[in-house]
């Protein structure tokens, strides 16, 4: 029998002082938007092969394709095509175009080890105050341990980004 998905409701910490640049900014909307997706469109589904079609929050559109599995964590690899998908949360109004990769694991405890890739993903609206519009390669890893406050770090435009 195939288990529904558990709901991922840990994302990462609040993007706050010194790290509030447009940059982090922007990965954290990248992240959060990737799990509000998720949340809406794989949760209650069973286990394995994805294909999903929907509306983004704030307007445009996404297609989640890949697998999802089960175990004593949810296991993910998911690729999220995305076409104007608006969405908007602390420190950030934008909305992405292209392609992102989003693997790894997760309990709802709050342990995740998350990757996300693209190359390039654009990004258009608000972030951290500032406007943004850029095209760029993103690579960063989302890392939790149960009950802690996750980390995320990586590269956004070739820029480091640590969170």
């Amino acid at each position: 029998m195939r288990r529904a998905l558990p709901v991922l409701s840990v994302l990462v910490a609040c993007v706050e002082g010194e790290e509030s640049s447009p940059d982090a900014s922007v990965v954290y909307g990248v992240l959060d938007t990737l799990v509000f997706l998720y949340d809406q469109n794989l949760i209650g589904r069973p286990t394995g092969g994805q294909d999903a079609s929907a509306e983004c929050p704030l307007g445009g559109t996404v297609h989640i394709t890949g697998t999802t599995a089960e175990t004593d964590s949810a296991v993910i690899d998911l690729v999220f095509d995305m076409a104007g998908c608006a969405n908007s949360g602390t420190g950030y109004n934008l909305a992405f175009t292209g392609i992102v990769g989003w693997s790894g694991s997760f309990r709802s405890t709050g342990y995740k080890a998350l990757g996300a890739t693209a190359d390039p993903l654009e990004a258009v609206g608000d972030a951290g105050g500032e406007a943004v519009d850029a095209s760029c390669a993103l690579a960063v890893t989302d890392r939790g341990e149960d009950g802690a406050t996750s980390t995320v770090s990586g590269e956004w435009c070739g820029r480091s980004v640590a969170f």
